[in-house]
């Protein structure tokens, strides 16, 4: 895949899921979060870099020290090959692979979003609201008080046009998906169902929602992550008519003190 569009897709995604706190250094984006999720607590060397790469691996690694948090690098193919290397030598060990996945709209179906399905109530909004905020941080088991208000206002800093689905069973929230638009993408994010709800469909009825739903309001290309290794969600996605595009993985390096990222 061309560098130009991975380049468009990673400041998509950017914008998607903006951190708590940012800074600019010397064309890498520092990203701080209080240990939740590693996108949202990652040095990102988007940009090209002047200073020398030593010096500014040691600047980061005591920038993320400084908050009990370990340094972590977010990479793809269009990363210089030389950094990664030199992070590999320095001890850093990839911690996680994901896939971006992306399809045409132009030659989907739209409907009309589904709102009913087998005693589930399916609800698509075009903003968050208290259920669908504690609904995600239900389904993905996050373990701190704390974390749970970072994962809200990190979605509460998205600044961009959003969808949210809703799936509720008997009153309860057992389905979620968010769909952010930008740039003619729909970007497809915080897809989960309850363990107890999986393999009925649902997961594809939420996806379905937000893409067509994104095409109304003028997206013609669709996007997502998937951790590698989900084989379950690869299939869904498959048959959704999302293909790989590029990888991201993470290099982290940890101190004794460092949080433990949730992710």
């Amino acid at each position: 895949m061309e560098q130009f569009r991975i380049g468009e897709i990673e400041e998509i995604l950017l914008n998607a899921f903006p951190s708590i706190d940012r800074e600019i250094y010397d064309g890498w984006i520092l990203n701080f979060s209080g240990a939740y999720t590693y996108r949202a607590n990652c040095i990102y060397p988007f940009y090209s870099s002047n200073y020398d790469l030593e010096e500014k691996i040691q600047h980061c690694e005591e920038q993320y020290r400084e908050l009990f948090l370990p340094a972590v690098y977010k990479m793809t193919s269009s990363v210089p090959h030389e950094l990664d290397q030199m992070l590999e030598n320095k001890g850093y060990q990839i911690v996680k692979y994901v896939d971006v996945l992306y399809r045409s709209l132009e030659d989907w179906k739209e409907n009309d979003c589904i709102t009913y399905r087998d005693g589930y109530e399916i609800i698509t909004m075009s903003q968050q609201n208290e259920e669908w905020l504690d609904g995600v941080n239900h389904l993905i088991g996050i373990p701190y008080p704390s974390m749970e208000k970072i994962q809200k206002r990190i979605f509460r800093r998205i600044r961009l046009p959003i969808i949210c689905v809703m799936v509720k069973h008997q009153g309860k929230v057992i389905g979620t998906g968010l769909g952010v638009i930008e740039r003619r993408y729909v970007g497809l994010y915080a897809i989960h169902v309850h363990k107890k709800y999986r393999r009925r469909g649902l997961a594809e009825i939420i996806c379905s929602n937000i893409m067509s739903r994104g095409k109304k309001m003028g997206a013609d290309k669709a996007h997502l992550q998937v951790r590698r290794g989900n084989e379950g969600a690869f299939l869904l996605y498959e048959k959704l008519g999302m293909r790989k595009i590029y990888s991201q993985w993470f290099r982290m390096k940890s101190w004794p003190e460092s949080k433990k990222i949730f992710d």
